[in-house]
């Protein structure tokens, strides 16, 4: 078989599998019993490259885990490395690998921390908030939504701002506080109450101790796991901003083809539905050129399906997807 031909059976192969979609399990309802289909995917190929891990040149990409729970990422570089050494990065089964911001920033606008709020870290049975929003503006986020009070939902509405604690804690100091309609600020300040004693907030990387909301970032999001060493946060009119400046972090522009937007992987083996390029090489990019990726890392299989592929002469792949 010629090399041409060779490269048009693997397209042929990458796409084709596309068709069965596998899902995932964190302890919501969101992405509830998602795991056990890729539970049953066994992985039978080994690495091949001697690199443990490959590195993701992120840029002006929306990237979500799941739905809208994610982060936009003007320009970052990750590391990502399968928990297995001895296996391939398996982008179908998100438990099996952890992502390690080294340099770079990333965004998390009002939508984005709703639906991380909503769909994951209070959705359970007995949460008690629901509904939330969250508007973000330079130094201050305003969070609202309804509390459980006495047996009773009420809403209510917070003002404050964030501090970033031991490279991955956020604390939410709120200097304004609404209970149903009423301005509770100043009674708390004068009777010396803390929130906590008006509201109990016990999740999955999130409490209120005091009159402070703490949320530990390595415990917010669903999987893959998360490596956090955040050097800086703040709270912007575009959302909050977790800047990262970590030891491998490089920046290397060099670009397989020409794109303002993009996810661009080097290095390592990683395997995508029944392909697995060895040190990889492989950019990918939105089908529509005037628009910014959008790579659903739970739904990618879609994407690609409804997308296309081109091999080049020295094998490297690039990969369009719809947005």
């Amino acid at each position: 078989m010629s090399s041409t031909s060779l490269k048009l059976a693997i397209g042929v192969l990458f796409l084709s599998y596309s068709a069965f979609t596998l899902a995932y399990e964190t302890g919501t309802e969101l992405v509830g019993a998602k795991l056990e289909a890729s539970q049953a995917v066994s992985v039978s190929n080994s690495r091949s490259s001697e690199a443990d891990s490959s590195i993701l040149y992120v840029k002006n990409t929306d990237f979500r885990v799941v739905e809208n729970i994610g982060f936009y990422i003007p320009d970052l570089t990750v590391k990502i490395a399968a928990n297995d050494s001895s296996m391939p990065v398996v982008f179908d089964d998100p438990t099996s690998f952890s992502m390690t911001p080294l340099n770079g920033s990333v965004v998390l606008d009002g939508a984005k921390l709703e639906d991380l709020l909503n769909k994951q870290v209070f959705a359970f049975k007995g949460a008690t908030l629901k509904k939330l929003t969250v508007k973000t503006a330079d130094k201050v986020m305003t969070l609202g939504g309804e509390m459980i009070r006495r047996g009773k939902w009420v809403p209510f509405s917070m003002k404050g701002n964030i501090s970033l604690h031991d490279g991955h804690i956020l604390k939410y100091v709120p200097w304004s506080v609404i209970v149903d309609g009423v301005d509770a600020t100043k009674v708390l300040k004068a009777a010396n109450v803390n929130l906590d004693e008006l509201l109990t907030v016990k999740a999955p990387g999130a409490n209120l101790i005091g009159s402070t909301v703490v949320l530990d970032t390595l415990k917010l999001f669903p999987p893959p796991v998360l490596h956090l060493n955040i050097s800086s946060a703040s709270m912007e009119k575009r959302g909050l901003v977790l800047n990262f400046n970590n030891a491998g972090g490089d920046s290397d522009p060099a670009t397989i083809t020409d794109s303002n937007s993009y996810i661009l992987i080097k290095g390592g083996d990683v395997k995508f539905m029944k392909a697995m390029p060895t040190d990889a090489r492989v950019q990918v990019m939105s089908e529509s050129t005037d628009a910014d990726l959008i790579f659903d890392l739970y739904k990618y299989r879609d994407q690609l399906s409804a997308g296309h592929l081109k091999f080049k002469e020295d094998g490297a792949i690039l990969a369009y997807l719809k947005n």
